[in-house]
């Protein structure tokens, strides 16, 4: 919910925002009492799995607003449907970001069930399954239409069909660490960070990037010229002073997780590594380290790195981020 940096020229013309991960506090003249300030994030955790599940209330809020206006009870069901592309597209993220609801993903909540059957109920489905026709085999189109009258999609099927795209391991051990490292990459901005001056204490960090990657820890620490590449990549973001890998493959349905953390500065890595391993806020995540994976600075650009398991697989980006947003707030006070 803050503008990329690249970007940040076109900052004041933000006028809207929709998000559920931390409020980073930027945009000050979009507010919460406005409408336009929609952050689904509370007491360190989001309160929907995906963005999409506000865009669908948000455009249902607005359907029955409509409605209203032409005179309609507020006890009538919305009339009008929205197009079945955009329902699809609606109801394909809400369920991969859900992981279809599944409770030992622990992901959905019940705003994202509720915007799940909203779509699924005031969709027009007539012909969205004909338009996919292009896109996939007539077999795997029947799973997720297999109503013939143009009914609503199969969603545990459209699920699968996404999910197994998503998360095909054949794509992700194919791509180059660059790829992988920057296909989910997001960066997080150090609330005090601006405050820093050039001689401050190397250990203050002002920005963290973190990159998500659907694949286990080791098969990202075996891609060939690993460390290189990681180089490279952190090079192309030099003004990021911590730099994460947050590696996660599903088993039997349950998330198993992994963090790599490094920098150019080993001292920043190990302050950060003992707050994940011995802060009480960190506790939730359940954090030990893997000790036979430590990679020390090697003198060729190569940072250090260390490498974590995770015993809360619940806990995704939106989770850890603030941790390591607060262990770097906490040391930039201490030294101001």
């Amino acid at each position: 919910n803050r503008i990329r940096s690249s970007l940040s020229h076109l900052s004041s013309m933000v006028t809207e925002i929709v998000d559920h991960h931390q409020d980073e506090k930027s945009h000050d003249d979009v507010t919460t009492d406005s409408g336009k300030r929609i952050i689904a994030f509370e007491n360190g955790h989001a309160t929907v799995a995906s963005t999409c599940t506000l865009v669908a209330e948000r455009l249902f809020q607005i359907l029955s607003s409509d409605d209203d206006d032409n005179q309609q009870s507020s006890t009538t069901p919305i009339s009008v449907k929205i197009d079945g592309r955009l329902g699809l597209l609606l109801l394909g993220v809400i369920l991969l970001d859900s992981v279809n609801m599944l409770p030992a993903a622990g992901k959905g909540t019940a705003r994202d069930e509720d915007a799940i059957q909203m779509v699924l109920t005031h969709t027009d489905w007539t012909s969205s399954h004909v338009k996919m026709s292009s896109l996939l085999d007539a077999t795997t189109l029947e799973k997720i239409f297999p109503k013939k009258d143009g009914g609503s999609p199969d969603r545990t099927a459209l699920f699968d069909v996404l999910s197994g795209a998503k998360n095909d391991p054949q794509f992700w051990s194919e791509l180059s660490v660059m790829d992988c490292l920057r296909i989910d990459y997001k960066k997080f901005l150090v609330s005090g960070g601006e405050q820093q001056q050039p001689s401050s204490s190397p250990l203050l960090v002002s920005s963290i990037g973190l990159s998500s990657v659907l694949m286990d820890m080791d098969s990202i620490l075996a891609k060939d010229n690993f460390r290189d590449h990681l180089s490279s990549f952190m090079a192309s973001n030099n003004d990021v002073g911590l730099f994460g890998i947050m590696a996660v493959d599903f088993r039997d349905g349950k998330p198993h997780r992994e963090l790599l953390l490094t920098g150019s500065n080993s001292d920043v890595v190990d302050s950060f590594a003992n707050f994940l391993l011995n802060h009480p806020d960190a506790a939730f995540l359940e954090i030990t380290e893997r000790k036979e994976c430590i990679m020390e600075e090697d003198g060729m650009n190569n940072a250090s790195i260390r490498v974590f398991r995770q015993g809360n697989g619940k806990g995704s980006r939106k989770q850890v981020a603030p941790i390591l947003l607060g262990c770097a707030s906490s040391t930039i006070s201490s030294n101001l």
